[in-house]
């Protein structure tokens, strides 16, 4: 399995919710690849959810919120993507541990993109906005 790095668009074949929830296949923004430590569980990544809008309606009501930063179709490369235009929840921070989880890496995001990223993670964090999400190091995921 290739290494996931920062600014990877990876499917996660199946993941725990924030609710402790299983959630089959969905998409994520890699943010951080740097292994480490939280509440005493080991990461070696962090990301956000990306998300596709179903239709104008969905976009305009997910873009009405800051922590949403809307994803344009050529801001994404690679093989396997699905030319939708979408959003990246930046808010959510997802901790992984890659022996827990079966990924595939899909695509990567333009660099301005993940700059932008970073700088609403950023400006979230000081305004005390995100949410990091540990269900997926705290237990194996089949649990």
């Amino acid at each position: 399995m290739k290494m996931c790095k920062l600014g990877d668009v990876i499917v996660i074949k199946e993941f725990k919710n924030e609710y402790g929830e299983i959630v089959p296949k969905h998409s994520f923004v890699v943010i951080n690849d740097e292994p480490d430590f939280v509440e005493g569980f080991r990461y070696d990544f962090v990301s956000n959810m990306l998300c596709s809008f179903h239709d104008e309606e969905h976009k305009k009501k997910k873009l009405r919120f800051e922590q949403n930063l809307a994803v344009k179709e050529e801001k994404i490369s690679g093989e396997n993507i699905n030319n939708k235009e979408g959003y990246i929840k930046a808010d959510q921070l997802y901790y992984f541990d890659k022996s827990k989880i079966e990924y595939k890496i899909i695509a990567y995001i333009d660099p301005e993109l993940l700059d932008e990223l970073v700088q609403l993670i950023l400006k979230l964090k000081d305004e005390n906005l995100l949410k990091p999400i540990y269900t997926n190091i705290k237990d194996n995921i089949k649990s």
